[in-house]
Order: structure tokens, then C-alpha cells, then sequence
């Protein structure tokens, strides 16, 4: 197994859509960093821009460079089938769950490592540029949350790309359907938001937050400028939007681990029954 994953994330990470992916993420870093700079100049950093708020939109699955990831996965899984690569193992001994579990993790690290490669560079400059308040999100206990909330987000994301993949195998139609499913998803928080903002009756501790694995993600990181510099951020109050309770932190590990798990097991399912030629 170890020798498989291997062998799949060399090739992974020399497939074109990867490069592709690496020159767009620093393009979309430096484009962040240059607006954090300007922020910093035009206004001491009052604005939206920030280290802070550079931590929670920098791993967002439903828009920016975040829906590179699933598009890397699609089209790396797409090819393994395409190129008789899934084929050969099984012919050569391999069990077709070790093959589903190697395209898994293989994508899971690959996932990672982009992440956490992009993550760094965006945070750490924007932060060097305009400081890093951790009391402006929420302190320790917030950012340790939100940390192991988006490694489960995007264990989910991985089981999603590779579940449709697997099922679709066409590259055009596994990336759409996973692209789609991220983006409504990580955006039905904020729908909610306004929705129910607009009939005085808002709660950061929404039920849905038991049912969406993308509800942590899509509040924080998708709505970093309704939070701190709106009206709506304003009447919310930015300090009690992040001081979080026990509840909200269980629904954010819970969510997206049993969803994953959901997702890995109807991969596998779909997997074993389908016919690999």
C-alpha cells in the first residue's frame, strides 16, 4: 500500500492540472497578500483584509483556490480509470478495496499538501503585513477548532471527488457535480444568514450546522466581509460571532467526519460492484 501511494502521488503531482493549479494558487496568494498591503496602507489595516481573516477564507472548498482541490482529484482519479491504471492492479493481485483506499489517501495527502502549502504562504505574509490578533476570532480555543474543522472539512471533500469520479468517470461530469456540491454548500450558510438576519431571529448556532459539513466553512470563511465590516457583522456583534460554545464545536467535528465516512463507504460500494475495464 505504502509503495502504491507512492507511486500515485509522484504521478499526481506531475500531472499538468497540477501545475496549473500551483501557478494559479500563487497568483491568487499574491494577489491576497497585495490587497492585505494596500488595506494596510490606505486604512492601518482596519479593513476586512487581515491575518485574521487571511485564516479563514484561505481553505474555503466552495470558491477561490479552494475548488482547485476537487478538480485535481477528479481529473487525477478520472485518468487512473481511463489509462487502464485500476485495471492493471487489480490484474496484477491488488484488491479492489486496497485500490480504492490507495486513490483515497493518495488524495488525501495530495489535498493536504496543497492546502497547507497555499495556507502558509497566504497567512503567513498577510499576517507579516498586518499583524495576527488571535483575540479578533476568537482566541486559541476558536482557531484550534477551526483548524481540526477544516482537516475533517476536507477529508469530506476528498471522499466526495473521489466518490464521483469513481462513479461518473468522466472528467467534465465528476468535476461539475463535485464543484457544484461544494460551492452550494459552503453558500447555504450564508443564505440562511441573510434569510433569517432579515426577520431579526439570526443564530450562529444554527440547526442546519448538524446537517451541512460545510456550515463551519461556509459561515467563517465565506462571509469574512459580512462579518467584520457590515451592518450585519455590526448588529451581530464580530466578538460573540466567535465565541463559540461546546454544542457548535461538537456539530463542527461531527458533520463532516460522518459525512465522510458516509462518502467512503458508498465509494467503496460503488467501487467493488462497478466493472473495471
Amino acid at each position: 500500500m505504502h509503495n502504491l501511494i507512492k507511486a500515485s502521488l509522484f504521478k499526481l503531482f506531475r500531472d499538468r492540472t497540477f501545475i496549473v493549479t500551483a501557478i494559479i494558487g500563487v497568483i491568487i496568494a499574491f494577489f491576497m497578500i497585495g490587497a492585505s498591503a494596500l488595506s494596510k496602507f490606505l486604512s492601518d489595516g482596519v479593513d476586512f483584509i487581515t491575518g485574521e481573516s487571511s485564516f479563514l477564507t484561505a481553505l474555503t472548498p466552495g470558491n477561490s483556490f479552494g475548488l482547485t482541490i476537487p478538480i485535481n482529484l477528479v481529473v487525477f482519479t478520472v485518468g487512473e480509470f481511463t489509462y487502464g491504471t485500476v485495471r492493471n492492479k487489480i490484474i496484477a493481485g491488488l484488491s479492489k478495496t486496497k485500490v480504492y483506499f490507495g486513490l483515497f489517501i493518495t488524495g488525501l495527502v495530495f489535498t493536504f499538501i496543497l492546502a497547507a502549502g497555499y495556507a502558509l504562504i497566504t497567512i503567513g505574509l498577510t499576517s507579516a503585513i498586518t499583524g495576527f490578533n488571535p483575540d479578533n476570532i476568537g482566541g486559541v480555543k476558536f482557531i484550534f477548532f477551526y483548524i481540526a474543522n477544516t482537516v475533517l472539512t476536507y477529508t469530506f471533500v476528498t471522499a466526495v471527488s473521489v466518490f464521483f469520479a469513481s462513479l461518473i468517470r468522466n472528467i467534465g461530469g465528476s468535476i461539475t457535480v463535485s464543484v457544484i456540491s461544494m460551492v452550494f454548500l459552503s453558500f447555504l450558510p450564508f443564505i440562511i444568514m441573510m434569510i433569517e438576519f432579515s426577520n431579526g431571529n439570526y443564530s450562529i448556532e444554527h440547526w442546519s450546522c448538524w446537517l451541512n459539513p460545510l456550515y463551519v466553512i461556509g459561515i467563517f470563511g465565506n462571509n469574512v466581509s459580512t462579518l467584520f465590516s457590515s451592518s450585519i457583522g455590526s448588529s451581530l456583534g464580530v466578538g460573540s460571532i466567535f465565541d463559540i460554545s461546546n454544542t457548535f464545536i461538537a456539530a463542527g467535528i461531527v458533520t463532516p467526519t460522518y459525512w465522510a465516512i458516509i462518502f467512503i463507504v458508498l465509494g467503496l460500494f460503488v467501487f467493488k460492484r462497478s466493472d473495471v475495464k
